[in-house]
């Protein structure tokens, strides 16, 4: 993905849902699945979720994994503006 990418999206779809499924899907952003997660640490919440230290696999590989209350079109938004910021 480039940080040059125009995201035009109608906010009343389901399009932001559909973006991220479809960057999950073609690799653009990674997807880890969840039962290899370990030690896992509440560090922070929010508005919309709570932040989690985590193991993944390796002893002392660290994530942080977010995890949001309700899915919603807002929310979707939200996870693509971060994407484009990191």
């Amino acid at each position: 993905m480039s940080n040059n990418t125009e995201i035009k999206v109608n906010e009343i779809s389901n399009e932001w849902i559909g973006w991220i499924e479809e960057a999950v899907s073609k690799k653009h952003i990674k997807y880890y699945d969840y039962n290899h997660f370990s030690n896992i640490q509440e560090i922070g919440c929010g508005s919309s979720g709570r932040v989690y230290r985590v193991c993944w696999r390796k002893p002392h590989k660290y994530f942080a994994l977010k995890s949001f209350y309700k899915l919603n079109q807002v929310t979707a938004k939200e996870v693509i503006n971060e994407v484009f910021i990191i």
